[in-house]
């Protein structure tokens, strides 16, 4: 069987995240000599696996995270293939007791700590209760910042002034586009732009095309950060903003993450995080190590 290839980061994820399912399934039991058939869930059962129940629900989360349709049933026979594999990996384990090996363990707990953390995200932003007058002032604010006019210029930039007000006159007595060519090897840079808007540009530039018409030149050149600059807009349009009710989930998606990530901020705030002085040594320190070396028991008397 050929598993679809994945990354191996959120196979990792997904693996323990249905070891830990299962396991929930099975009453927490992750050792002993066989796999036990776990509890019911309380859901339809999608297959049994060496007398072990694997839920619906499972397989439906299996689908949802490699974005199967299980309606479809090519992708239904591959997304249970690959969730059967995943079950009998995990039956392979407890049945051999690989759970005993500590560094095993902290490897499925980590995965399974990654993977709560990934839903409980998913299902607190699926859950976050944004009201339609937030979203509007949202719409209202982006709008505001977006809006305005879209250029398309020109731009020479060079190192002194007095090259760039050469150019600057040269370029007011004659068709743009010629000087253009004239003065561009002289030039630190030359360089066309379409549709910037002023939000994406410094206050100097943006105070500088605003007070161009489509066709003029600046006469007097701008100083900016990379040189002094002569611009020439070609074109300025209004820039078009989206409907409300075309963004609208879009928005209610970006406020329930900013509120899930503030509640995160004021839980890290909160909690009682105590690190241990000194640290312990890494695991990879105590492995070359070795094991340590028990001392001799004190002798009769002592």
């Amino acid at each position: 069987m050929s598993p679809t290839r994945v990354s191996k980061t959120p196979y990792l994820l997904l693996a323990a995240c249905v070891a830990a399912a299962l396991a929930a399934c099975s009453g927490g039991r992750t050792g002993g000599s066989e796999a036990s058939p776990p509890k019911s869930s309380g859901g339809p059962t999608a297959v049994t696996i060496n007398g072990e129940a694997v839920p619906q629900a499972l397989l439906d989360a299996f689908a949802s995270i490699r974005g199967m349709d299980l309606a479809n049933p090519q992708q239904r026979e591959r997304a249970m293939k690959q969730l059967t594999d995943l079950v009998l990996v995990d039956q392979l384990a407890r049945k051999d007791g690989y759970a005993s090996d500590p560094g095993f363990a902290s490897m499925v707990e980590l995965g399974r700590l990654q993977a709560v953390s990934a839903a409980a995200m998913r299902h607190l932003q699926k859950t976050e209760a944004i009201d339609d007058a937030a979203i509007r002032a949202e719409y209202d604010r982006q709008t505001a910042k977006g809006a305005g006019m879209a250029y398309d210029f020109s731009q020479m930039t060079y190192a002194d002034e007095a090259s760039a007000r050469k150019a600057a006159a040269a370029i007011g007595a004659k068709p743009f586009d010629a000087t253009l060519d004239s003065y561009r090897k002289d030039a630190r840079s030359a360089r066309n732009y379409t549709q910037v808007r002023a939000a994406q540009v410094t206050p100097a530039m943006a105070a500088a095309l605003e007070a161009l018409k489509p066709g003029e030149t600046s006469k007097e050149p701008v100083q900016l950060p990379q040189g002094w600059t002569v611009l020439h807009v070609a074109a300025a349009n209004e820039v078009p903003q989206p409907p409300f009710e075309q963004v609208k989930d879009g928005l209610r998606r970006t406020l329930a993450k900013r509120s899930v990530d503030e509640r995160m901020a004021r839980l890290r705030e909160s909690a009682s995080v105590v690190q241990a002085d000194p640290p312990p040594a890494p695991a990879s320190v105590q492995e070359s190590k070795g094991p340590t070396p028990v001392p001799p028991a004190p002798a009769a008397g002592q």
